[in-house]
């Protein structure tokens, strides 16, 4: 672990008091940081004092302690031995402890150090050099922490100057999700709207052109104060059976787990003022309408080198494995996808599908090509 190692050798040597401050924020990034020193602690038999700020942080680690079971499932596995947030190595900080001889690390809030235990322990421990100040995360500009990670080695702090000798370490622990974690969050959700804040211009508006960009939804970057009105699209729930959502899914070749198109028409009842669906992935009119019913289908010839029909209804059963295999060809789908024989081109073949199968094309039209055109494979 970075933050004993690297001066383990000094202390040794000069028997310095060897203080680490890390300053963090109540929430999230506190605990995580604290999972990581009590295991490495514990792993490495180490007796050197972790202090952790009384105050809301240790209130809020009260409640992941109680809370336990809301954690993930790594976390919550060692429940069974016991609760990874009832700490051996570190404890809440007594009082004076920063003035305590020897060596020791403390997490205190702020994060930023803008104020609090955080900035009255660094005025203490700035100015020796064999202490050090980890920064585990971003800091506004303007305040004691960015000035930090920023290398100032003079800074004034309540109208005084501080002497800024002990050593910096800046370590990316963002509790912010990145460019990959924000575009993957938006894939799953699928919302309608996006909004940004809190973040830098610049980056905000690359990230918006390529939310913009693959999904196709708007984006909205407020700046502060602004008002932003977006509207609302009305959205309403309507019963299907179960056959027409299986009938939906077995158009397509890769059906999706979150959602099932289809084409539909609604029917307002006069008499309930209610709304029906009926599922229409085929053209299929209504008696009333005195129409015939029209199917269309399409149809592509694929010639081949050599043709065997029992291996090629093998392979098409992994797309039906209720087709048949007739003397003419075979069916799929109940007929609405047809690989007929060609009695005038040998191993050759149409094959027929009604519109509704269209997404069907290009899988099954790649099987028999494979199935057909075998590749030919050379001697070396």
């Amino acid at each position: 672990m970075y933050i004993w190692k690297c001066k383990k050798n000094d202390t040794s040597k000069n028997k310095s008091k060897f203080q680490v401050i890390i300053p963090v924020f109540a929430l999230g990034r506190a605990q995580e940081l604290c999972i990581l020193l009590e295991s490495y602690w514990e792993r490495m038999a180490l007796k050197i004092p972790i202090f952790f700020s009384q105050g809301l942080a240790e209130r809020a680690n009260q409640y992941y302690r109680l809370f336990i079971s809301w954690t993930n499932e790594n976390i919550k596995k060692t429940f069974v031995e016991r609760n990874m947030f009832e700490f051996k190595h570190i404890r809440p900080m007594e009082k004076g402890a920063e003035d305590m001889p020897g060596p020791q690390v403390l997490f205190s809030t702020p994060g930023m150090l803008h104020g609090g235990q955080s900035l009255k322990v660094f005025k203490k421990w700035c100015s020796d050099p064999n202490n050090m100040i980890i920064m585990p995360g971003y800091c506004v500009a303007g305040t004691v922490g960015a000035r930090v990670i920023n290398g100032e080695k003079r800074i004034e702090i309540d109208g005084k100057m501080h002497d800024i000798r002990l050593g910096v370490e800046y370590m990316s622990f963002s509790a912010h999700a990145d460019a990959k974690g924000i575009m993957q969050l938006i894939r799953q959700c699928q919302p309608q709207h996006v909004m940004f804040v809190h973040g830098e211009a610049a980056k905000m508006e690359f990230l918006k052109g390529k939310v913009v960009k693959e999904f196709k939804i708007p984006v909205h970057m407020p700046a502060n104060g602004e008002t932003v009105s977006i509207e609302k699209l009305p959205t309403f729930e309507l019963p299907i059976s179960q056959d027409k959502i299986e009938k939906c899914i077995s158009l397509d070749p890769n059906p999706s787990k979150k959602q099932c198109p289809f084409n539909s028409k609604f029917v307002l009842d006069q008499s309930t003022q209610e709304l029906e669906i009926e599922v229409n992935n085929e053209i299929n009119l209504s008696e009333d309408n005195n129409m015939i019913p029209i199917t269309v289908s399409l149809s592509q010839i694929i010639r081949g080198k050599k043709l065997n029909w029992k291996e090629l209804s093998e392979e098409m059963q992994v797309h039906d494995p209720h087709l048949q295999l007739k003397q003419d060809g075979i069916e799929m789908f109940d007929g609405e996808i047809c690989i007929m024989a060609l009695r005038n081109l040998e191993n050759s073949v149409e094959l027929v599908w009604d519109e509704c199968r269209q997404p069907w094309f290009q899988t099954i039209y790649q099987t028999i090509c494979d199935s057909i055109r075998p590749r030919t494979h050379l001697n070396s």
